[in-house]
């Protein structure tokens, strides 16, 4: 018995006892006419402390000692049922009343006490679960709730599967999985698989259960005990979670999926636009070389062959950057790096240009102390060579392109410009494949995605002729290098 029951016992044993005091030692205000009002009075303030039936008896007990007491002939039981009869039952009557009436009003009270304090729980797990990316990191919270609801008088095993909980036999595990797989509740009481010991509820979500909780007692009964239906309620908001999480993860999935295939679709797109060109030139030339062999000079086979040689160089280019970009597509991408000089990497790249017999070599402005930068020095040419050929392609005028490599800001910035085709404004954040850009683009933006930099395109507001792209990589300070 909790140490409350027996304090408020006490006190109403000790009110009833005051009030056989009053009645066996009567005081000059205490008379046969306010008695009984007294005795009512305090019987309904002990029936309030005490049980009922421990009430009715006491006032059962309480009326005999005011009959005894103050009824005449006092000191006897007997009585006149003409003068006090009436007055007695009365009494005894109207004082059970109230007993009965103030207890049944004490128990509606606490209920509702119970139930409101309930009901907020149910609201606080609510948004328990609301603020949790995966509910079921929540387990541990739920069985302690739903053990708080039996008082600790039943035993709450809580879980996602039946391995999750051990001390499960084998009767107990087969009726875990009939109520995982059936979602519904089955045990005492419940009129499924009455035969059972133990009661099961799931977590019922919409579609399916997500876990099950196993109320392990002696005195279960789910159809009278109240804690079922609010344990349930529980349960339910959790199984709720947990297919929100569900359908969630899907969505985003879908979504991930979606966008794969997307850029698969755009990838794959980019490359037929890049390489159709230079192939078609390449089968023309060696088409004209086959059929014609007899009509051509041999600086018309010359001119055939060195078309043939630049744009055989054209698809091995392209081909590199599809490789180099099919490696840097995967997730969470590390390429190794390492502090390099500026100028190397800019005098190899125009190193490979002189190689190829580029016609419109661009014209170089490095600027003097620029910092040791950590790259990955192929990629980062690999992004020169591809923003500078293009350049030359679409300038048409010889001396017209242009390389500055300048520091501003904390980083290293790469401008090449030309004075070819502008771009449409709103294609200048992701390039503009009338330019050839396509899957040059697409890899050096990639590259500057690994090296935490940046790649920006734009054109003269005034005219609209020429491109300045930019890229840039963040500087590291390590050492100085004059150029």
């Amino acid at each position: 018995m909790k140490p409350t029951t027996l304090l408020t016992g006490a006190l109403g044993f000790a009110l009833w006892a005051v009030l056989m005091l009053l009645l066996v030692y009567p005081h000059e205000w205490i008379t046969l006419a306010n008695a009984p009002v007294v005795l009512i009075l305090v019987s309904s303030i002990y029936s309030l402390l005490l049980p009922l039936a421990f009430s009715l008896a006491l006032s059962a007990l309480a009326v005999l000692m005011f009959n005894y007491q103050m009824v005449p002939p006092v000191h006897t039981f007997h009585v006149d049922l003409h003068e006090h009869g009436i007055l007695l039952i009365t009494m005894m009557g109207v004082s059970w009343l109230v007993t009965y009436l103030l207890r049944q009003q004490k128990q509606i009270a606490a209920l509702e006490r119970q139930q409101a304090q309930r009901t907020l729980q149910l609201m606080q797990w609510s948004e328990k679960l609301r603020e949790v990316d995966n509910p079921q990191q929540l387990l541990s919270d739920l069985q302690q709730l739903l053990f708080g609801l039996t008082g600790g008088s039943v035993k709450v095993l809580v879980g996602f599967t039946a391995i999750e909980l051990e001390s499960l036999n084998a009767t107990q595990t087969k009726a875990f999985d009939a109520c995982l797989q059936e979602n519904k509740a089955l045990g005492k009481s419940t009129g499924r698989y009455d035969n059972l010991e133990d009661l099961y509820l799931p977590m019922r979500g919409k579609s399916k259960a997500y876990g099950v909780c196993v109320c392990v007692g002696d005195d279960l009964d789910s159809s009278e005990t109240l804690w079922v239906r609010d344990a349930q309620a529980l349960l339910d908001q959790m199984g709720l979670a947990c297919e929100r999480r569900d359908n969630l993860l899907r969505a985003q999935s879908a979504r991930e999926s979606a966008q794969t295939q997307q850029t698969r679709s755009l990838f794959l797109t980019s490359i037929a636009h890049d390489q159709r060109t230079p192939l078609a030139s390449i089968m023309t030339s060696a088409s004209a070389i086959l059929e014609q062999t007899d009509r051509l000079s041999h600086d018309e086979i010359r001119h055939y062959a060195e078309l043939i040689q630049e744009e055989t160089q054209q698809v091995a280019r392209l081909t590199d950057n599809t490789l180099t970009l099919a490696r840097l597509s995967g997730e969470k991408v590390k390429v190794p790096m390492q502090l390099e000089s500026v100028e190397d990497m800019v005098a190899a790249v125009l190193q490979r240009l002189r190689k190829r017999k580029t016609l419109y070599i661009p014209t170089v402005k490095v600027a003097a102390g620029l910092p040791l930068v950590n790259c990955n020095m192929v990629l980062v040419e690999q992004v020169l060579d591809n923003l500078i050929d293009n350049a030359i392609k679409h300038s048409g005028v010889p001396g017209s392109v242009e390389l500055k490599v300048l520091q501003q800001q904390g980083e290293v910035v790469f401008q090449v410009t030309d004075s070819g085709q502008g771009m449409q404004s709103q294609l200048k954040s992701k390039g503009d494949e009338s330019r050839g850009l396509g899957i040059g683009l697409q890899l050096c933006k990639a590259v500057a995605q690994v090296h935490s930099g940046r790649l920006e395109f734009s054109s003269a507001a005034s005219s609209g002729i020429g491109v300045l792209a930019t890229f840039a990589l963040p500087s590291t300070i390590a050492q100085e290098h004059g150029a």
